[in-house]
């Protein structure tokens, strides 16, 4: 199975550059070929992390990594019908939609004349409200918890309204966990808009599942503002997850991440301040241990400082050198046992000391750096 992907990627990705230059001696295809991008975007870093030592076989670790390789299709067949598709290389699985893991996004779009009202089939981004889940991945270095643990691609359909001001409202009925062949259904209501139009941007979701197996509804709350006054943008969010997929069951997750940026010409540094806080039902949550012991996940309230220096040599082009740096108040992780839920396979809270430098690039494979 993990042979045939990776061929089919590739397959892909040949036929894909081949019957764009092939568009190019056919003028009936000018209308789709002046919609249709293909955009890479990649990320590739030596990494460092240094864990508080109060589990057992967690240290420190250091290695060259992709944290990030993006590709994605997207174009217009028609004035109103669309596209999209989006994949990483990072998983090989068949997951319980019948399609990739590593496929992110495939779905059919259609707009109305009036590109009032938008509407999607397929696998998606489901819209989150906070400023740090809208940018590209690659462009994140380090994600709150609630960030980093929230599933939002999803397969479901889609209902957008857009408003003459460029408001937009909208829900999305989706799939609640690729994992599961038995579905539990999400709800998601959101609105993506601004209170001053390109100063003061506005995002919000509320996010709800079927109840399930969890004591209480399961839900997610997200709210964020992108500040913008020239060459200074802040980012403020707030997120608050409790009985969610990828998060343990009957504990209240809570993330509020700030971001302080400077945008030059060529250096681009930030600060990033973000406060989780996860409060399991009772003192903490007992995770059982192979050898028949447990360990304890305790309540934690955890301070992140993340100092980032961005470097773009070539001015207006997505080239760019980084380092960034992060401390957190507590290094306590989650742990990978075969008993424990599917959430232990991430990161629930962040390294003690972290370390990333490396080289950010995104282009256009049919337009280039634009």
């Amino acid at each position: 199975m993990k042979k045939f992907a990776i061929t089919l990627m590739l397959q892909l990705l040949v036929v894909s550059i081949l019957f764009a230059q092939e568009m190019k001696h056919d003028a009936s295809t000018s209308f789709f070929k002046q919609h249709l991008t293909m955009p890479v975007d990649g990320r590739i870093e030596y990494n460092y992390l240094d864990y508080e030592k109060n589990f057992a076989n967690y240290g420190s670790t250091h290695k060259f990594q992709f944290s990030d390789l993006l590709f994605r299709i997207e174009g217009m067949l028609t004035p109103n019908i669309g596209f999209n598709f989006r994949t990483v290389f990072n998983s090989n699985d068949i997951n319980a939609n019948n399609i990739l893991d590593n496929i992110q996004a495939a779905n059919i779009t259609y707009t109305t004349d009036n590109n009032k009202w938008f509407f999607s089939a397929g696998r998606f981004f489901m819209n989150v409200g906070t400023v740090e889940q809208y940018y590209n991945p690659a462009d994140v270095y380090i994600y709150s918890v609630v960030g980093n643990n929230l599933g939002v691609y999803k397969t479901g359909v889609t209902a957008q309204y857009t408003t003459t001001n460029l408001q937009s409202f909208g829900f999305q009925l989706m799939n609640a966990d690729n994992a599961s062949e038995k579905q539990d259904m999400e709800y998601n209501l959101y609105w993506y808009g601004h209170i001053v139009k390109d100063k003061i941007e506005t995002y919000m979701s509320v996010t709800a599942k079927d109840k399930g197996g969890a004591d209480d509804t399961p839900y997610a709350i997200n709210l964020g503002i992108g500040w913008n006054f020239k060459d200074l943008h802040i980012d403020t969010d707030y997120a608050r997850v409790e009985n969610m997929p990828n998060f343990y069951a009957n504990a209240v997750y809570t993330s509020v991440p700030i971001k302080i940026a400077y945008n030059w010409d060529y250096f681009k540094p930030y600060i990033k301040y973000m406060y989780n806080k996860v409060d399991f039902d009772g003192d903490g949550y007992d995770v059982p241990m192979e050898d028949g012991s447990t360990e304890t996940i305790d309540n934690t309230a955890i301070h992140t400082i993340e100092l980032a220096l961005q470097y773009y040599p070539l001015k207006d082009k997505n080239l760019r050198l980084y380092v960034t740096g992060a401390y957190s108040s507590d290094g306590n992780i989650s742990i990978v046992t075969p008993d424990a839920p599917a959430s232990s396979t991430r990161q629930h809270y962040n390294a003690e000391f972290q370390i990333m430098a490396g080289v950010r690039i995104g282009f256009d494979l049919l337009r280039g750096w634009k």
